[in-house]
């Protein structure tokens, strides 16, 4: 059953409360001020919480904000009881991100219909968001399955290159191999963020979902959005690709000294047998624009349009070597 913590300095009226509540199943935990309210939420974790807004010691108001200041936002509906029933009262709890009021005196019924509502409604905004992100990792662990048996075809299109150049491509394909691996897997961390904010973004627009819990899903989009932004960096790619190929990129740029940054991030790309698709993850453009980038890598090259650009970047690599 769901763990309660009652917030009330009057200690008739919380014992009242407690009474009927364990009556009804529920685990309660007691606070008689705001002080040891606080420090009972973050020990014991409840699923909910009633709290007084007139104590002696701090209002229900600071109680929330305190709350809500910590790194981990306030996971729990935030019922107040109080004798306040000014609309000023209410508007200034609801905008600090309270899910419901009780004004005194109230019925037990009344008290337990609003926990039971606040709870219900908690637990399917939980569900939903759940229910996508397992969603989101299955079809994440079907992409991961499907890019290793890409990197299985990839590395026996790499064993059949000539015996004349066997050892020096057995050397490439470790490393590329690793290189690869790890590309892939920043791209399918960040391509994962990025779906589990789009479903943020759509969770945060319905109705059903209380000010409080709306708040938490955009504190947590934000934080995902910083880390997707640290995943989706050229620099990061490039830093990596140097110290695997410390040569590499400095060979290319005496051959061709016209090259950009983004053209050798697609070549190092292309060179570790990065598709289009994966290359667009890492620039950050469609995968058409990555078309029309290569075409135009060709020519920056001064290569015909029959020649195969990844073959001419390997044959390249091992030239300079």
């Amino acid at each position: 059953m769901a763990k309660i913590l009652i917030i009330e300095d009057n200690i008739l009226l919380r014992e009242n409360i407690a009474d009927a509540l364990e009556l009804e199943g529920y685990e309660v935990i007691h606070a008689e001020n705001g002080h040891i309210g606080i420090a009972r939420a973050r020990e014991f974790n409840p699923d909910l919480i009633l709290c007084d807004i007139i104590m002696p010691d701090m209002k229900g108001y600071e109680v929330l904000k305190l709350l809500k200041s910590d790194d981990v936002q306030v996971p729990f509906p935030f019922i107040f009881i109080t004798a306040l029933s000014e609309r000023k009262d209410f508007r200034e709890g609801m905008e600090l991100g309270a899910d419901d009021y009780l004004v005194k005196p109230f019925s037990i019924s009344e008290l337990l219909n609003a926990i039971n509502t606040q709870l219900v409604k908690h637990s399917s905004v939980e569900k939903r968001i759940r229910f996508h992100i397992e969603k989101i990792e299955n079809e994440l662990k079907t992409r991961i399955s499907e890019l290793n048996m890409q990197n299985e075809s990839q590395k026996k299109i790499i064993d059949n290159i000539s015996a004349a150049n066997a050892q020096v491509v057995g050397q490439l394909n470790e490393k590329q191999t690793q290189l690869m691996q790890e590309a892939i897997h920043s791209m399918e961390t960040n391509s994962t963020l990025q779906n589990i904010v789009k479903q943020l973004n759509v969770e945060i627009q319905k109705s059903d979902i209380t000010e409080n819990q709306r708040q938490i899903m955009i504190d947590l989009k934000n934080k995902l959005r910083k880390r997707s932004v640290l995943l989706n960096s050229w620099t990061l790619f490039q830093l990596k690709f140097n110290q695997t190929y410390p040569n590499f990129t400095s060979n290319f740029i005496v051959r061709f000294p016209l090259l950009t940054q983004q053209d050798m991030i697609i070549i190092s790309s292309i060179f570790i047998n990065l598709n289009t698709h994966q290359i667009s993850n890492i620039i950050g453009i469609s995968p058409e624009s990555v078309r029309k980038c290569k075409y135009r890598l060709k020519m920056k090259l001064g290569l015909g349009k029959d020649v195969d650009l990844a073959q001419f970047i390997h044959e390249a690599n091992i030239q300079t070597n």
